[in-house]
């Protein structure tokens, strides 16, 4: 709020320093016109004193202002990455707990001789690995880590996340920052609509592939978005549930747009919903 009201106040006074350059010199040129200025030599010389006196001080306001923009981009930068660090270690703590678990179980299982079953088990928790293995082909280690987190926070949600690569990511010309905001988004709103399901209805699946013309990240997930609210859920504060909530898709949008990319979103009864995201390959920047 401090910051805001700091750029408002450097506007205002870069807005008044012109009014009050221009003002000045239609009153000095008045003045002349009128003849109450003895020397008209004079009255030029005072206008480019005030001119080139209010000049460098406008420079430094603008370059104040500027670098304050450019503060608060890195300020929200680090948020970003601050949050999704703290949900790491969060997440990370909660993996280690339930990695002990698991070993207990699969020893307690080897011991009393039913190999069969701890089989089974760590067949269960290979799926896990599996999906892990399957974010290191990502190649965007901010992307990478952000999926790790996400699965994560499924695990601690019971619900079933599944992560599908088939692209190579290389030549992929987008901002970690801005791939991060739209996928964790996107993954936040499949969670969201699902964790009121039943167990086996809870399942949210993210596909990264590419086509001919585009990199593509996909959303799938149960549930049912009615026509008319397709096109209301990217307003910003726009949201089916209570709270502080609507502008994750807003956000969404905004960095789609901004790579010059596509938002789609299908949504059947039978089919459940889908959100697609196409960044276009020849926006190699």
């Amino acid at each position: 709020m401090m910051k805001n009201r700091n750029n408002l106040f450097t506007i205002f006074v870069i807005l008044l320093s012109a009014v009050v350059l221009v003002t000045l010199g239609f009153y000095f040129q008045r003045l002349v016109e009128s003849g109450r200025v003895v020397s008209p030599e004079l009255a030029v010389v005072v206008i480019n004193v005030v001119i080139f006196s209010m000049v460098p001080v406008l420079l430094v306001m603008l370059r104040k202002l500027f670098l304050l923009e450019r503060q608060e981009k890195i300020v929200k930068v680090q948020e970003l990455y601050i949050g999704h660090l703290q949900e790491l270690v969060r997440v990370t703590r909660a993996q280690r707990h339930d990695f002990v678990n698991h070993l207990q179980v699969v020893y307690a299982l080897l011991k009393t001789g039913k190999i069969e079953k701890a089989q089974s088990y760590i067949e269960n928790l290979y799926h896990d690995v599996r999906i892990s293995g399957e974010i290191l082909r990502v190649n965007i280690p901010e992307l990478a880590a952000l999926l790790l987190v996400k699965m994560g926070v499924a695990s601690l949600k019971n619900i079933s996340f599944t992560i599908e690569v088939d692209a190579n990511l290389n030549m992929l010309r987008v901002k970690a920052t801005d791939l991060n905001t739209v996928v964790g988004n996107l993954v936040d709103n499949a969670f969201e609509a699902v964790e009121s399901l039943n167990a086996d209805k809870r399942t949210v699946a993210l596909r990264i592939f590419e086509t001919g013309k585009f990199f593509v990240f996909q959303t799938a997930n149960p549930g049912f978005i009615e026509k008319e609210l397709r096109d209301k859920i990217f307003e910003p504060g726009f949201s089916t549930r209570s709270g502080d909530r609507g502008f994750g898709l807003t956000s969404v949008r905004s960095v789609v747009e901004k790579n010059r990319g596509k938002i789609l979103v299908s949504s059947f009864k039978d089919r459940g919903t889908k959100f697609t995201v196409l960044f276009p390959k020849q926006q190699r920047r």
